[in-house]
């Protein structure tokens, strides 16, 4: 089952505690930029001190350690239709980076501020409140452009050669204000402010020299936009839209994007100059954008906003287009609205029969309405049109188990990820239905792959531990686990010598 890769070799787990320490904490420090000063910046050569200071292999552990933190805090939107989405369109732009030794990982993040950011290892989120805010799907394009270039020219690396200097006591203290802001519940700005405390001015350097990459993302960006086929006057005339918005001078708004990406006058303008220079040629933008969006904006809703009132609303003013009723039809379901939600998905698939999404929210409003073999039956037949497409699998396979088809939906999961790149929500459902099957071996196996995904080796250890002592096992599981569990250890025991070493 492929699975996001550990570190290749055990030899490149972790760097000492101090790059660590201070890898943590500059993705953070990126965000709270705000002084107008650059610094000028060029092209890294492949052969730049950053490679030295911090493997591609070091910023992929350091990302999912922050990756499962966002994850525990129930911060990334784990919706397999929106999670496909994002993913595809962000590969679209990975591709044209024609980086293949970096991993590219894009999240939606279940927060209505106005921000995206990109982090170690090639994890990019993206705000939902800014999902909300684009119109085109260009729009978000050069969102995820501007931060997937950010990741393509190793800014965050670049940036630990200039904090170099930082002492490990200063870096500690400023991981630890942040952290403890963010336990707190403390607002951006006054995490900025803890931060500013404890850093001075090397935050100031960290801010300027942050503000130099920012235009040399913009540049990277708007080719990986006009290489995708995307808008390349999206990025510009989105940044410019978000600053009118906030009333911006010469300076970032108060928008968390602003702050942390801020934008001039002449920045946009060297933008546009620069999108213009690419030959004009047809936009391929996905007929999925305004579905996804609508799904967004239902999903993220506050718990006590019934957002069948919204779009009743909205209906007052004017006719509802497809996707609206889509994002309608969805409000229903949740709502116990079930029957009619079903019809109106009726209607749309009929219109729309290439949208997987209006087969996975007919299923699941036919299951809301007590229509279990009719929800099936639709999923039968969605798995034959799409085969092994996975936000149908995942529901298909979670409709089975609410149907005491635990096995059904086991084997489903396993023929699905075994040709596919699952994410770790995935890896978990699929081993909550071998739980429900009756299989303990291969439940706790699967968690423990869990495990290894959010990057937690010790409690994938206890679950391989687990797995090995349940009874019943296959020769070939047992092997299976035996093996998965000697790496394990043998990449436990290599970051147990490398801190040794440091110390």
């Amino acid at each position: 089952m492929p699975l996001p890769a550990p570190p290749r070799s055990p030899s490149h787990c972790l760097r000492p505690l101090a790059a660590t320490l201070a890898a943590l904490c500059l993705t953070l420090v990126a965000h709270a930029a705000s002084d107008p000063g650059a610094v000028a910046s060029e092209l890294p050569d492949m052969g730049s001190p950053e490679n030295a200071v911090l493997s591609k292999t070091d910023e992929y552990q350091i990302g999912l350690m922050a990756m499962r933190q966002l994850r525990g805090q129930d911060l990334i939107l784990e919706d397999p239709e929106l999670t496909d989405y994002i993913q595809h369109l962000g590969s679209r732009l990975a591709a044209q980076a024609r980086d293949d030794d970096q991993n590219f990982q894009y999240f939606v993040i279940r927060s209505n501020d106005i921000n995206a950011f990109a982090t170690y290892g090639g994890f990019i989120c993206v705000n939902a409140g800014l999902m909300l805010l684009t119109e085109t799907e260009s729009d978000l394009a050069g969102v995820l452009g501007h931060e997937t270039a950010h990741v393509r020219q190793r800014h965050i690396a670049r940036s630990i050669v200039a904090q170099s200097r930082m002492s490990l006591g200063t870096t500690a203290a400023m991981l630890a204000a942040v952290l403890i802001g963010a336990a707190s519940g403390a607002g951006g700005q006054a995490m900025e402010g803890a931060i500013a405390m404890s850093q001075g001015i090397a935050l100031q350097q960290s801010m300027n020299f942050t503000r130099g990459e920012e235009e040399e993302a913009d540049r990277v960006g708007i080719g990986l936009l006009a290489g995708a086929g995307f808008n390349t006057m999206a990025m510009a005339n989105f940044f410019d839209a978000m600053g009118r918005r906030e009333g911006l001078a010469e300076t970032a708004g108060p928008l968390d994007m602003l702050r942390s990406h801020p934008v001039t006058r002449d920045r946009i303008a060297e933008a546009r100059t620069r999108a213009a220079h690419y030959a004009k040629s047809p936009i391929n933008e996905s007929i999925l954008f305004p579905w996804m969006r609508e799904r967004l904006r239902v999903l993220v809703a506050p718990g006590d906003k019934d957002m069948t009132v919204y779009y009743a609303q909205l209906r007052d003013r004017r006719a509802l287009n497809d996707p609206e009723r889509y994002g309608e039809a969805l409000a229903q379901t949740r709502g116990g609205q079930a029957e009619a939600a079903a019809a109106t998905l009726r209607e749309l698939l009929a219109k729309y029969p290439q949208i997987t999404a209006l087969y996975s929210a007919l299923g699941q409003a036919l299951q809301a309405d007590h229509q279990s073999a009719a929800a099936l039956a639709n999923f039968e037949r969605a798995m034959g049109l799409f085969p092994r497409n996975v936000p149908l699998a995942v529901r298909y396979a979670d409709t089975l188990m609410q149907t005491g088809q635990a096995r059904a939906a086991h084997v489903l999961l396993l023929d699905v990820f075994n040709n596919t790149q699952p994410t770790p929500e995935q890896i978990r459902l699929t081993a909550l239905a071998a739980s429900a099957a009756g299989d303990t071996g291969d439940a706790s196996y699967y968690m423990s792959e869990y495990h290894i995904s959010n990057g937690d080796l010790p409690l994938a250890n206890q679950q391989l531990e687990l797995a090995l002592a349940s009874p019943n096992l296959t020769s070939v599981q047992r092997q299976r686990f035996r093996a998965r569990l000697d790496e394990i250890r043998e990449w436990m025991r290599e970051q147990r010598l490398s801190r040794t070493d440091t110390q």
